[in-house]
């Protein structure tokens, strides 16, 4: 018999009243600090962390792990990304000021000291080798990466884009390669049974707008691209096979002449960087195309 699907932000309201107010006002003061925009009332990070938060919930009741300390983490792994009014990658201080914020406001709240312990081992195992050895940090590893991808996913890569000032057709030039990369690879990147399933469909629906919305922009004259397919071994396990698509001009934009194409993966600080240069042999035109390859569980 299936286990009852339970409410886990009643729950967490239930339990913790006022948590989540206060975790919204910490993300959302930190975000506007950075900005400089103090009359903007939505927030883009609450938002991508309440997107984050429901996947876990799915997650973590579907691989039978505590729904209440998985969404609690998934609530706190982005609070670090401002702090200060600058901006942390992940993987440098983020995950340690998103733990501190957690355990203060988790003790305030009335968390038991056992349970906080959990949360915080979670966010600080999300970035390292232990994160296959902590099932909170599966979750929530998961449920980031799936966030990026369908529907929504789609729709916070553009919203990102519009933010940077750039055009669609720059957009899709200068980042859709990337995007539909880890959209091929996204159930390899997957640390949970569920995840795995729920990342095939994911990766489905985002690879079938991007290939309708390269046609439209063909149709319109707005750019002619295409895709082109590499499959490479992963740097970080040679047995491993990577589909990469590459989005690129048919031909050569300043004379109309062919392509010629070299490629070569590289060592960088936090991740296996994917290099490919595109050369033209009658004009001498050269793009190059790089971005850090997919993380496979």
């Amino acid at each position: 018999m299936a286990a009852k699907k339970i409410n886990t932000f009643e729950v967490i309201g239930s339990r913790f009243p006022g948590l989540m107010d206060e975790i919204r006002k910490t993300i959302q003061d930190s975000e506007k600090a950075y900005d400089r925009v103090g009359s903007r009332s939505d927030s883009f990070l609450w938002e991508h962390t309440m997107h984050v938060a429901s996947i876990a919930d799915r997650l973590a009741q579907s691989e039978r792990v505590d729904p209440v300390l998985s969404v609690a983490a998934a609530l706190f792994h982005d609070a670090g990304k401002f702090v200060g009014g600058q901006y942390h990658e992940e993987g440098t201080i983020e995950e340690e000021e998103s733990a501190r914020i957690a355990e203060r406001l988790l003790r305030q709240h009335g968390m038991k000291e056992a349970d906080i312990r959990k949360v915080l081992s979670g966010l600080r195992a999300l970035y390292n080798e232990n994160i296959r050895k902590n099932r909170i940090a599966a979750i929530l590893h998961d449920a980031d990466f799936l966030s990026k991808f369908g529907a929504m996913g789609v729709a916070s890569f553009f919203a990102k884009s519009t933010l940077r000032g750039r055009t669609l057709r720059s957009t899709v030039l200068g980042h859709l390669s990337k995007e539909l990369t880890y959209a091929a690879c996204l159930p390899l990147s997957m640390h949970t049974a569920t995840g795995k399933k729920m990342a095939g469909q994911k990766a489905k629906d985002t690879l079938r707008f991007f290939h309708s919305l390269l046609s439209e922009l063909r149709e319109a004259q707005v750019a002619d691209l295409e895709i082109r397919r590499l499959r490479i071994s992963n740097p970080a396990s040679g047995h491993r096979l990577l589909a990469i698509h590459l989005v690129v001009s048919p031909a050569c934009p300043e004379c109309g002449k062919g392509w010629s194409m070299k490629w070569a993966t590289e060592k960088g600080i936090k991740c296996n960087k994917l290099n490919v240069d595109w050369n033209c042999s009658h004009c001498g035109e050269q793009i190059e195309t790089s971005f850090c390859l997919p993380e496979i569980a």
